[in-house]
C-alpha cells in the first residue's frame, strides 16, 4: 500500500493550545467563580415585609433571630442567607451550590416553597439556576477562550 504524508499548517500551534488546557485550571477556576456568583444571587433576601416587624398579631419574625413578641422571643433562625455554600466535586469539574438549613426547602426550593414565601419574593434555587445559566456559561467560556488565546 502506498503511503504519503500530509502536513497541516499550524497543527503544532493547535496541539500546544490543547496541551495548555490539560490541567483544565481555567475551566475549574471559572466554574468556581460561577458557583460563587450563583451563591450570591440565591443568598440574597427579598425586602423585609410586614412579617418582619411588629404588627397587630403581636408576633413577627426577626431575620437573624427568629420569632419575636412584645417582651420576648424564641431564637430559631439558622441564618439561611449565610449558610449557602459552594463545594467542588469530581476534582473541581463540578460545583454544587447548597444549603443545609432545616427550613431551607420551605423558603427556597421550587417544589417545597411555602406560598407565603413565594408571595414575599423569595427566589428558588431552581429559578436562580435558570436565570443565571447564561451568565455561568459566558463566565466559563470567557476564561477558557482567554487561556486558548495565550
Amino acid at each position: 500500500m502506498a503511503q504519503g504524508t500530509v502536513h497541516i499548517e499550524g497543527l503544532d500551534r493547535v496541539v500546544r493550545k490543547l496541551r495548555s488546557l490539560e490541567d483544565l485550571s481555567a475551566y475549574k477556576n471559572a466554574l468556581k467563580a460561577a458557583a460563587v456568583h450563583v451563591k450570591g444571587k440565591i443568598a440574597k433576601y427579598p425586602p423585609a415585609s410586614e412579617a418582619n416587624r411588629p404588627n397587630e398579631s403581636g408576633r413577627w419574625y426577626e431575620r437573624g433571630y427568629g420569632m419575636r413578641w412584645p417582651g420576648g422571643g424564641k431564637k430559631t433562625s439558622e441564618m439561611l442567607g449565610r449558610k449557602w455554600k459552594t463545594q467542588a466535586r469530581d476534582g473541581g469539574m463540578v460545583q454544587v451550590v447548597g444549603n443545609n438549613v432545616s427550613y431551607g426547602p420551605f423558603v427556597q426550593d421550587r417544589d417545597s416553597q411555602a406560598a407565603f414565601h413565594k408571595r414575599r419574593g423569595w427566589s428558588t434555587i431552581q429559578q436562580v439556576a435558570q436565570e443565571e445559566s447564561r451568565t455561568v456559561v459566558e463566565m466559563v467560556a470567557k476564561e477558557v477562550d482567554k487561556k486558548l488565546r495565550r
